[in-house]
């Protein structure tokens, strides 16, 4: 019998996972292990930071979501041999296995900033949401008094100051006591959403200034203290006090990626064949944030996003079968740019679409629908719905729940 080992359930993983399965290989095992209980649709946890979507929607539990028959297990993984087919996990147990799909995601980067990585609240998962949406609804921001400050000014670091701003708006803060921007936004570069065309970025500056939104580019942060973050901006240090700390500095490649016997280019992850597979080991497949240029030494590296992820999910999956099948994968990896989303609030996001830049209505409308297909079950693609139309109210299935846990 073939044990397929899955390590790693984002978008890659998961959705492998599910692919796999669907098209059920005769004598067929299958394990699956992440140190979450939770799968994460990262981009809609804006939705869950400014109460639009319920928990359970952006984050369903991984049981509802591995097909049956699959054993899954929450543990984190400490090592992997890829030569002796083995995994070590934290609590204990040994697995091996005979094909790896290997997708565990990325970690924040600190950069070594003194105090970000205990003072500041990154943005990745659910209970970083969560963490972020008690700061601010208990601290001094919420009384009108601080700003919030984010670090970063990548989709990530902007979308989450759209966020805060629109929670600050929903939370009944009342009118501002200072003349302070209700968000700041902190950027090493000397430009904001690098990469991104520049017609999206003048769209987003003015959509960012008309919200009270501050943006200061070219500086370098220094300390993140208890509600202050201290930065150089030119020749002049300075510090801002500040309600709460956002985090979205960018990613690095998870430690597990870093000890795999593969080429590594920089701060991206490793070079895989265009088939997903490592080089000279067949048997392991890596996809996600863990890699970099398939099929290059190098190039132009993948977006780290869930759209890359889940088309390489097609890949992987069809390849994992034919090399169980008949032991040769014949399936070769292109990325295909779908198009570039930006959420501003319920009702307004910017989209590029093939060149095609558009925003407003028109584009959260697209924005949704792009990620509603994606949502992994139709019950779940119902409830965003039903919730982004106003038929079901986010905060009442919240209590629901909390009822149901209490029960």
């Amino acid at each position: 019998m073939t044990h397929v080992v899955f390590v790693g359930l984002g978008f890659g993983g998961l959705y492998t996972l599910r692919r796999l399965v669907d098209g059920a290989v005769a004598g067929l095992r299958v394990t699956a292990i992440d140190r979450r209980d939770r799968f994460v649709f990262t981009p809609l946890l804006y939705e869950y930071l400014v109460g639009e979507l319920a928990a359970d929607v952006v984050a369903p539990p991984y049981a509802e979501l591995v097909p049956e028959g699959v054993e899954l297990v929450t543990d984190e993984v400490r090592s992997i041999d890829v030569r002796a087919r083995t995994i070590q996990l934290a609590g204990g147990r040994t697995l091996t296995f005979d094909v790896l799909v290997l997708s565990p995601g990325s970690v924040p980067a600190f950069h070594g900033v003194e105090g970000a990585e205990t003072e500041a609240v990154p943005f990745y998962s659910l209970s970083d949401a969560e963490r972020l949406r008690i700061v601010l609804d208990t601290g001094a921001w919420a009384r009108g008094g601080l700003p919030a400050c984010v670090v970063g000014g990548g989709v990530v670091g902007v979308e989450l100051a759209f966020a805060l701003a629109e929670r600050l708006e929903r939370g009944g803060a009342g009118p501002r006591a200072t003349e302070q921007p209700s968000v700041i936004v902190l950027e090493a570069l000397d430009e904001i959403l690098r990469g991104v065309t520049p017609q999206m970025r003048r769209m987003v500056k003015k959509k960012l200034a008309r919200r009270g939104v501050q943006v200061r580019t070219g500086v370098r942060v220094l300390e993140v203290a208890p509600h202050a973050i201290v930065f150089r901006s030119g020749d002049r240090t300075e510090r801002v006090e500040a309600a709460a700390i956002a985090w979205a500095a960018g990613i690095r490649v998870n430690p597990l990626i870093e000890r795999l016997p593969a080429e590594r280019h920089g701060n991206h992850g490793v070079r895989v064949e265009r088939t997903l597979q490592l080089p000279g080991y067949p048997h392991v497949f890596v996809l996600g944030d863990a890699i970099a240029y398939p099929g290059r030494v190098m190039g132009e590296p993948l977006p780290d996003t869930a759209q890359a992820a889940v088309q390489e999910a097609e890949v992987c999956a069809a390849n994992v079968r034919s090399l169980i099948e008949n032991g040769l994968p014949r399936e070769h990896f292109r990325f295909s740019n779908l198009g570039m989303f930006l959420r501003v609030n319920r009702h307004e996001a910017i989209a590029d679409i093939k060149g095609v830049v558009v925003d407003g209505v028109v584009a959260s409308l697209a924005r949704q629908a792009a990620y509603v297909v994606r949502l992994p079950l139709w019950a779940l693609r119902t409830a965003a719905i039903r919730q982004w139309l106003g038929l079901e109210e986010a905060e009442e299935v919240e209590v629901r729940r909390g009822r149901r846990r209490a029960a």
